[in-house]
Protein backbone atom coordinates (compact mmCIF):
# COMPACT_ATOMS: atom_id res chain seq x y z
CA UNK A 1 0.00 0.00 0.00
CA UNK A 2 1.58 3.49 -1.12
CA UNK A 3 0.39 5.98 1.52
CA UNK A 4 2.62 8.15 0.62
CA UNK A 5 1.52 8.58 -2.91
CA UNK A 6 -1.92 9.31 -1.86
CA UNK A 7 -0.73 11.84 0.94
CA UNK A 8 0.91 13.43 -2.42
CA UNK A 9 -2.08 13.40 -4.47
CA UNK A 10 -4.43 14.25 -1.58
CA UNK A 11 -1.87 17.24 -0.72
CA UNK A 12 -1.86 18.46 -4.50
CA UNK A 13 -5.97 18.21 -4.20
CA UNK A 14 -5.95 20.31 -1.20
CA UNK A 15 -3.61 22.32 -2.69
CA UNK A 16 -5.79 23.35 -6.09
CA UNK A 17 -8.93 23.91 -3.29
CA UNK A 18 -7.16 26.11 -1.39
CA UNK A 19 -5.55 28.01 -4.74
CA UNK A 20 -9.18 28.16 -5.97
CA UNK A 21 -10.54 29.44 -2.39
CA UNK A 22 -7.93 32.26 -2.92
CA UNK A 23 -9.20 32.90 -6.46
CA UNK A 24 -12.72 32.66 -5.71
CA UNK A 25 -12.05 35.40 -2.16
CA UNK A 26 -10.12 37.34 -5.00
CA UNK A 27 -12.36 37.98 -7.64
CA UNK A 28 -15.19 38.79 -4.48
CA UNK A 29 -13.60 41.48 -3.53
CA UNK A 30 -12.36 42.80 -6.80
CA UNK A 31 -16.18 42.46 -7.74
CA UNK A 32 -16.78 44.74 -4.75
CA UNK A 33 -14.08 47.51 -5.68
CA UNK A 34 -15.27 47.66 -9.15
CA UNK A 35 -19.09 48.11 -7.92
CA UNK A 36 -18.01 50.65 -5.43
CA UNK A 37 -15.82 52.56 -8.01
CA UNK A 38 -18.97 52.63 -9.95
CA UNK A 39 -21.14 54.32 -7.58
CA UNK A 40 -18.71 56.41 -7.29
CA UNK A 41 -18.40 57.60 -11.10
CA UNK A 42 -22.06 58.09 -11.28
CA UNK A 43 -23.01 59.94 -8.54
CA UNK A 44 -20.10 62.09 -9.82
CA UNK A 45 -21.17 61.96 -13.25
CA UNK A 46 -24.63 62.74 -11.86
CA UNK A 47 -22.78 65.86 -10.06
CA UNK A 48 -21.39 66.73 -13.19
CA UNK A 49 -24.71 67.17 -15.02
CA UNK A 50 -26.20 69.42 -12.44
CA UNK A 51 -25.87 73.23 -12.29
CA UNK A 52 -22.62 73.34 -10.56
CA UNK A 53 -24.09 76.25 -7.80
CA UNK A 54 -26.76 74.75 -5.54
CA UNK A 55 -29.50 77.63 -7.44
CA UNK A 56 -31.70 78.72 -5.11
CA UNK A 57 -35.32 77.48 -6.00
CA UNK A 58 -37.82 80.22 -7.85
CA UNK A 59 -40.79 81.50 -5.74
CA UNK A 60 -42.67 83.44 -8.87
CA UNK A 61 -45.57 85.85 -7.92
CA UNK A 62 -48.23 85.20 -10.28
CA UNK A 63 -50.97 87.47 -10.80
CA UNK A 64 -53.16 85.72 -13.79
CA UNK A 65 -51.29 85.16 -16.71
CA UNK A 66 -48.25 87.52 -15.71
CA UNK A 67 -45.67 87.71 -13.51
CA UNK A 68 -44.11 90.06 -11.03
CA UNK A 69 -40.72 91.33 -11.81
CA UNK A 70 -39.61 93.73 -9.20
CA UNK A 71 -37.69 97.42 -9.38
CA UNK A 72 -34.03 97.24 -8.83
CA UNK A 73 -31.41 97.07 -10.75
CA UNK A 74 -30.07 94.07 -13.56
CA UNK A 75 -26.53 93.65 -14.59
CA UNK A 76 -26.98 93.28 -18.71
CA UNK A 77 -25.20 91.95 -21.78
CA UNK A 78 -22.03 90.17 -21.96
CA UNK A 79 -21.46 90.16 -18.46
CA UNK A 80 -19.83 87.56 -17.12
CA UNK A 81 -17.68 87.36 -20.26
CA UNK A 82 -19.39 84.78 -22.90
CA UNK A 83 -23.15 85.18 -21.36
CA UNK A 84 -24.16 87.65 -24.73
CA UNK A 85 -23.59 89.09 -27.61
CA UNK A 86 -23.56 92.37 -26.88
CA UNK A 87 -22.09 94.66 -24.50
CA UNK A 88 -22.75 98.05 -22.48
CA UNK A 89 -20.77 100.70 -22.58
CA UNK A 90 -17.75 100.58 -19.31
CA UNK A 91 -19.86 101.97 -16.07
CA UNK A 92 -23.41 101.44 -17.36
CA UNK A 93 -24.13 98.28 -15.45
CA UNK A 94 -26.00 97.53 -13.08
CA UNK A 95 -29.40 99.16 -14.75
CA UNK A 96 -32.48 100.60 -13.32
CA UNK A 97 -35.56 99.08 -13.48
CA UNK A 98 -38.96 100.12 -12.74
CA UNK A 99 -41.48 97.25 -11.31
CA UNK A 100 -43.42 95.71 -14.40
CA UNK A 101 -45.71 92.82 -14.95
CA UNK A 102 -44.54 90.07 -17.79
CA UNK A 103 -46.99 87.59 -19.64
CA UNK A 104 -45.76 84.42 -18.08
CA UNK A 105 -46.04 82.68 -21.41
CA UNK A 106 -46.14 83.68 -25.35
CA UNK A 107 -49.18 85.05 -26.77
CA UNK A 108 -51.03 82.06 -28.54
CA UNK A 109 -52.72 81.82 -31.87
CA UNK A 110 -55.65 81.58 -30.23
CA UNK A 111 -55.58 84.62 -28.54
CA UNK A 112 -54.24 86.41 -31.62
CA UNK A 113 -57.17 85.12 -33.57
CA UNK A 114 -59.35 86.57 -30.86
CA UNK A 115 -57.71 89.85 -31.03
CA UNK A 116 -58.00 90.04 -34.80
CA UNK A 117 -61.58 88.77 -34.57
CA UNK A 118 -62.57 91.66 -32.72
CA UNK A 119 -60.50 94.11 -35.03
CA UNK A 120 -62.63 92.95 -37.84
CA UNK A 121 -65.48 93.63 -36.66
CA UNK A 122 -64.99 96.86 -35.43
CA UNK A 123 -63.42 97.72 -38.99
CA UNK A 124 -60.17 98.60 -37.82
CA UNK A 125 -58.17 95.93 -39.95
CA UNK A 126 -58.52 94.53 -43.79
CA UNK A 127 -57.62 91.94 -45.85
CA UNK A 128 -55.81 91.99 -49.20
CA UNK A 129 -57.29 89.39 -52.05
CA UNK A 130 -54.34 86.52 -50.82
CA UNK A 131 -56.06 87.33 -46.93
CA UNK A 132 -52.37 88.95 -45.35
CA UNK A 133 -54.09 91.56 -42.23
CA UNK A 134 -53.17 95.25 -42.27
CA UNK A 135 -53.96 97.87 -39.80
CA UNK A 136 -57.00 100.26 -41.53
CA UNK A 137 -54.74 103.53 -40.30
CA UNK A 138 -51.47 103.03 -40.61
CA UNK A 139 -51.63 99.97 -43.76
CA UNK A 140 -48.88 98.66 -41.67
CA UNK A 141 -48.90 94.34 -42.14
CA UNK A 142 -50.30 92.88 -39.17
CA UNK A 143 -49.47 89.21 -39.69
CA UNK A 144 -49.45 86.67 -42.89
CA UNK A 145 -51.80 84.10 -42.58
CA UNK A 146 -51.36 83.39 -46.04
CA UNK A 147 -48.38 81.34 -45.07
CA UNK A 148 -48.20 77.85 -44.30
CA UNK A 149 -46.31 78.69 -41.10
CA UNK A 150 -49.68 80.68 -39.61
CA UNK A 151 -52.47 78.03 -38.39
CA UNK A 152 -54.77 80.83 -37.84
CA UNK A 153 -57.69 81.79 -41.08
CA UNK A 154 -60.21 83.75 -41.64
CA UNK A 155 -63.86 82.19 -41.75
CA UNK A 156 -66.58 84.20 -43.71
CA UNK A 157 -69.38 82.23 -41.85
CA UNK A 158 -68.53 83.47 -38.48
CA UNK A 159 -67.31 86.97 -39.92
CA UNK A 160 -63.64 86.00 -37.75
CA UNK A 161 -60.82 84.28 -36.91
CA UNK A 162 -60.17 80.87 -36.70
CA UNK A 163 -57.09 78.29 -35.49
CA UNK A 164 -56.53 74.81 -36.71
CA UNK A 165 -57.29 72.44 -34.64
CA UNK A 166 -54.40 71.29 -32.47
CA UNK A 167 -52.53 74.88 -32.91
CA UNK A 168 -54.84 76.99 -30.34
CA UNK A 169 -51.80 76.92 -27.95
CA UNK A 170 -48.77 77.20 -29.92
CA UNK A 171 -47.20 80.59 -30.31
CA UNK A 172 -48.29 83.53 -32.62
CA UNK A 173 -45.81 83.85 -35.59
CA UNK A 174 -45.74 85.24 -38.81
CA UNK A 175 -46.64 88.79 -37.12
CA UNK A 176 -44.77 91.75 -37.68
CA UNK A 177 -43.77 94.19 -34.83
CA UNK A 178 -46.43 96.61 -35.63
CA UNK A 179 -49.04 93.02 -35.12
CA UNK A 180 -47.53 92.63 -31.82
CA UNK A 181 -47.11 96.50 -31.17
CA UNK A 182 -50.73 96.92 -31.73
CA UNK A 183 -52.06 93.57 -30.16
CA UNK A 184 -50.24 94.77 -26.72
CA UNK A 185 -51.30 98.41 -26.94
CA UNK A 186 -55.40 97.24 -27.50
CA UNK A 187 -55.38 95.34 -23.98
CA UNK A 188 -53.70 98.22 -22.60
CA UNK A 189 -50.02 96.58 -22.88
CA UNK A 190 -46.83 97.30 -24.47
CA UNK A 191 -43.62 95.49 -25.62
CA UNK A 192 -40.87 95.28 -23.13
CA UNK A 193 -37.76 96.81 -23.80
CA UNK A 194 -35.13 94.86 -24.50
CA UNK A 195 -33.80 95.35 -20.84
CA UNK A 196 -37.22 94.19 -18.74
CA UNK A 197 -37.27 91.38 -21.30
CA UNK A 198 -33.08 90.38 -20.10
CA UNK A 199 -34.46 91.00 -16.27
CA UNK A 200 -37.35 88.81 -16.91
CA UNK A 201 -35.05 85.98 -18.06
CA UNK A 202 -31.51 86.01 -16.44
CA UNK A 203 -32.69 87.50 -13.01
CA UNK A 204 -30.37 88.90 -10.37
CA UNK A 205 -28.90 86.29 -7.94
CA UNK A 206 -26.05 86.29 -7.19
CA UNK A 207 -25.22 82.94 -7.01
CA UNK A 208 -22.43 83.56 -10.17
CA UNK A 209 -21.12 86.50 -9.30
CA UNK A 210 -22.49 90.51 -8.68
CA UNK A 211 -21.05 93.58 -10.11
CA UNK A 212 -21.43 96.57 -8.19
CA UNK A 213 -23.58 94.43 -5.72
CA UNK A 214 -25.83 93.38 -7.90
CA UNK A 215 -26.50 89.83 -9.01
CA UNK A 216 -25.67 88.47 -12.58
CA UNK A 217 -28.26 86.28 -12.50
CA UNK A 218 -28.22 83.44 -14.77
CA UNK A 219 -26.57 82.51 -18.14
CA UNK A 220 -29.84 80.26 -19.21
CA UNK A 221 -33.64 81.18 -17.47
CA UNK A 222 -33.13 78.00 -15.59
CA UNK A 223 -29.51 78.27 -14.38
CA UNK A 224 -26.05 77.50 -15.78
CA UNK A 225 -27.25 73.62 -16.81
CA UNK A 226 -26.09 73.10 -20.59
CA UNK A 227 -29.64 73.06 -22.58
CA UNK A 228 -31.33 69.42 -22.99
CA UNK A 229 -34.42 68.26 -24.73
CA UNK A 230 -36.09 68.62 -20.85
CA UNK A 231 -35.53 72.39 -20.48
CA UNK A 232 -36.39 74.03 -24.06
CA UNK A 233 -37.04 73.77 -27.84
CA UNK A 234 -33.92 74.18 -29.71
CA UNK A 235 -31.99 72.91 -32.10
CA UNK A 236 -34.63 71.82 -34.64
CA UNK A 237 -35.03 68.65 -32.37
CA UNK A 238 -38.68 69.16 -32.63
CA UNK A 239 -38.97 71.51 -35.71
CA UNK A 240 -41.49 73.31 -34.63
CA UNK A 241 -42.92 75.21 -31.80
CA UNK A 242 -44.85 74.18 -29.25
CA UNK A 243 -47.50 75.00 -26.42
CA UNK A 244 -46.93 77.83 -24.72
CA UNK A 245 -47.02 76.61 -21.17
CA UNK A 246 -44.31 73.57 -21.92
CA UNK A 247 -40.92 73.39 -20.11
CA UNK A 248 -41.70 74.14 -16.66
CA UNK A 249 -37.73 73.13 -15.80
CA UNK A 250 -36.93 75.86 -17.78
CA UNK A 251 -38.98 78.42 -16.53
CA UNK A 252 -37.00 81.58 -15.60
CA UNK A 253 -35.95 83.11 -12.03
CA UNK A 254 -39.20 85.15 -12.12
CA UNK A 255 -41.61 82.69 -13.68
CA UNK A 256 -41.89 82.94 -17.14
CA UNK A 257 -41.84 80.15 -19.63
CA UNK A 258 -40.12 79.76 -22.94
CA UNK A 259 -37.36 82.82 -22.31
CA UNK A 260 -35.28 80.18 -24.21
CA UNK A 261 -36.51 78.33 -27.33
CA UNK A 262 -39.27 77.82 -28.91
CA UNK A 263 -39.82 81.61 -30.53
CA UNK A 264 -37.75 84.63 -31.13
CA UNK A 265 -39.47 87.25 -29.33
CA UNK A 266 -40.17 91.11 -30.47
CA UNK A 267 -38.99 93.48 -27.88
CA UNK A 268 -39.79 97.50 -28.05
CA UNK A 269 -35.82 98.75 -28.27
CA UNK A 270 -34.45 99.55 -31.67
CA UNK A 271 -31.04 98.90 -33.63
CA UNK A 272 -30.77 101.31 -36.13
CA UNK A 273 -33.83 101.08 -38.09
CA UNK A 274 -33.79 97.18 -36.77
CA UNK A 275 -36.29 95.89 -33.78
CA UNK A 276 -34.63 94.03 -31.52
CA UNK A 277 -35.89 90.01 -30.36
CA UNK A 278 -34.42 88.00 -27.77
CA UNK A 279 -34.58 84.52 -26.87
CA UNK A 280 -33.88 82.06 -29.90
CA UNK A 281 -36.27 79.75 -30.99
CA UNK A 282 -36.89 76.23 -31.84
CA UNK A 283 -34.25 76.31 -34.46
CA UNK A 284 -31.48 78.42 -32.22
CA UNK A 285 -28.28 76.30 -31.60
CA UNK A 286 -27.85 76.37 -27.13
CA UNK A 287 -25.62 79.16 -27.30
CA UNK A 288 -28.26 81.53 -28.76
CA UNK A 289 -30.45 80.97 -25.75
CA UNK A 290 -28.35 82.39 -23.30
CA UNK A 291 -30.28 85.25 -21.68
CA UNK A 292 -27.82 88.16 -22.87
CA UNK A 293 -27.90 87.09 -26.63
CA UNK A 294 -29.87 89.60 -29.04
CA UNK A 295 -30.65 88.74 -32.62
CA UNK A 296 -32.49 92.27 -35.02
CA UNK A 297 -34.90 92.59 -38.08
CA UNK A 298 -36.86 95.41 -39.82
CA UNK A 299 -39.87 95.73 -38.29
CA UNK A 300 -42.14 94.71 -41.05
CA UNK A 301 -40.30 91.25 -41.04
CA UNK A 302 -42.52 88.17 -40.92
CA UNK A 303 -41.06 84.50 -39.76
CA UNK A 304 -42.07 81.31 -38.21
CA UNK A 305 -39.72 81.75 -35.64
CA UNK A 306 -40.86 84.62 -34.17
CA UNK A 307 -43.50 85.74 -31.62
CA UNK A 308 -43.80 88.06 -28.74
CA UNK A 309 -45.10 88.29 -24.80
CA UNK A 310 -46.09 91.67 -23.73
CA UNK A 311 -45.77 93.54 -20.19
CA UNK A 312 -47.84 95.94 -17.98
CA UNK A 313 -46.57 98.84 -15.85
CA UNK A 314 -47.46 98.84 -12.10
Amino acid sequence: MDLTGDMKIHKIEFSQILDSARMTEFWNRAFVSLLFTAVILLVASSCKNEDQFLLPTPDPIIVEDQVLVPAGEVVLGNDPEGWGNYQLAVGLNPVYLDSFYIDRFEVSNQQYADYLTTMWNAGLIYMTGPGDVYQDITNYLLIEITSEDCPIRYNSSVQGFEVEVGSEELPVVMVTWYGASFYAQYYAKRLPTESEWEKAARGVVDVFGTVAGVGVGYPYPWGDAIPTESLANFGDIIGSPVDVDSYTAGMSWFGAFNMAGNVREWTATSIGGAKIHRGGSFLSSADLLKTAMRTFSDPQTTDKTIGFRCVVDM
